[in-house]
């Protein structure tokens, strides 16, 4: 039993259905490795997107040279873990961290959305800056 977890949600999903097997047929410290490893990664996911959110209140030019690609990829993201918390949704009754993935996850998503909402308020920022300079 193998999965891979390189940030994309598409191989948590697969992550997922590799922990329900174990779940059902590992030994449990097995399986609550497996759901520590995933917790702790969306953890660390939202703790960095809510300091980046926050460093944007300081910025005075965008952290990033591709707007469109940034909203794209963020949207993309935001779908995901939609996607994800549906998966979630159907099996968060078999235990208790499938239970706390899905909180975890809920944070995650609030996460991006306020990060891509400051990006929002940054460039509306930038661009009244640019305004009032030219």
């Amino acid at each position: 039993m193998t999965a891979r977890i390189d940030g994309s949600f598409s191989d948590y999903v697969d992550f997922i259905d590799v922990v329900q097997e174990a779940l059902e047929t590992a030994p449990r410290k097995l399986f609550e490795k497996m759901m520590r490893l995933i917790l702790n990664k969306f953890h660390d996911q939202e703790i960095e997107l809510q300091k980046l959110a926050l460093e944007m209140d300081e910025m005075h030019s965008l952290p990033v040279d591709d707007l469109d690609e940034f909203y794209d990829t963020t949207l993309d993201a935001i779908e995901n873990i939609k996607l994800f918390k549906k998966k979630l949704d159907q099996i968060k009754k078999k235990d208790i961290l499938f239970e706390d993935l899905y909180i975890q996850a809920d944070k995650l998503y609030t996460s991006l959305v306020v990060y891509m909402d400051r990006m929002g308020q940054l460039e509306v920022r930038i661009l009244k800056e640019n305004k009032k300079s030219a």
